[in-house]
């Protein structure tokens, strides 16, 4: 959980001033760990096979022999945030973190659709736990989590439900592609602007407004609704954090039901943080980098 003086900082660090940093003990936030000339920090390049697409991608690399925990980033729609500057603190923290772009996204192989981002994450975790890669990447497969952000929160939140060995589950602003269906079955202005985005997304291969509307159709509720994905999260560590002035995905309606239906699960172990700020985080990069950290440091990189 998060201590009283990271809480303190949380509540409160929007009044103090940037120079109050630089006088804060030497935590991953603000500073490079003790360098390791036998096992370096270092970024290593990744192409990896999914349902016979590649797939790029990279790991930064913690210093140190390990085994270390490694945490899995997964990037929204279409993925403009990366959330790189967190892989980079989590590894100044001990953890190896690693980013790769799903089917059809940003150069990846194949096509890409909805059904893809869980697919794809499962065979990344498969991936991972390969001897191969446990030896070359310095991977304590007993510590494995997921950080998704805005779809990519949707996609931890139901990869991780079906991956009963994941230690932790980190979802920001959270989409619940509930939502959508809903409103790809009943139309209006709103989905129809969601199909208008969809179309203008270059980047994602083979995806355009009319195929996002007929999947998120035909596709099962249950298989959308991050509402019904607690009894497959019991077991691991659950951080929630959304953003109070979030536009994309909006508190009131995809993350505060999500929290209450998880607080109805009695076996459910969840944290949760609002932060005054936009659906990137924009403005308190920091403060959510502390938060994740901190929490991160307790649940997710030591045995449970």
């Amino acid at each position: 959980m998060l201590t009283v003086r990271r809480l303190l900082v949380l509540l409160l660090g929007s009044l103090l001033s940037p120079l109050v940093w630089a006088t804060t003990e030497a935590t991953p936030l603000v500073a490079d760990p003790p360098d390791d000339g036998a096992h370096p920090a270092s970024i290593v390049e990744l192409t990896i096979p999914s349902h016979g697409a590649r797939l790029p991608g990279h790991i930064y690399l913690a210093a140190g022999a390990g085994p270390h925990p490694t945490v899995v980033f997964l990037h929204g729609f279409p993925g403009n945030e990366r959330n790189l500057d967190l892989a980079q603190a989590l590894r100044r923290a001990g953890f190896n973190s690693l980013f790769f772009h799903y089917r059809g996204a940003w150069g990846a192989e194949g096509e890409y659709r909805i059904a893809h981002l869980t697919e794809d994450t499962a065979t990344v975790l498969r991936w991972l736990r390969a001897e191969e890669q446990l030896r070359a990447l310095r991977i304590d497969p007993t510590a494995l989590s997921l950080l998704g952000h805005s779809l990519g929160g949707y996609t931890a939140l139901a990869a991780g439900s079906q991956d009963p060995a994941l230690r932790c589950v980190m979802a920001l602003a959270p989409a619940n592609l509930a939502l959508w269906k809903d409103g790809a079955e009943d139309g209006g202005l709103l989905f129809e602007r969601l199909q208008a985005y969809a179309d203008s997304l270059f980047m994602l291969r083979g995806l355009d407004g009319n195929k996002l509307g007929a999947e998120l159709r035909t596709t099962p509720r249950e298989q959308l609704d991050t509402e019904r994905f607690a009894p497959g999260l019991v077991g691991k560590s659950v951080l929630m954090i959304a953003g109070d002035r979030d536009q994309a995905t909006p508190p009131a309606q995809m993350f505060d039901p999500v929290v209450r239906a998880y607080l109805e699960e009695p076996r459910m172990y969840l944290s949760t943080l609002k932060l005054p700020t936009d659906h990137s985080f924009s403005g308190l990069r920091l403060r959510l980098t502390e938060a994740i950290l901190d929490w991160a440091g307790e649940h997710c990189a030591s045995a449970p």
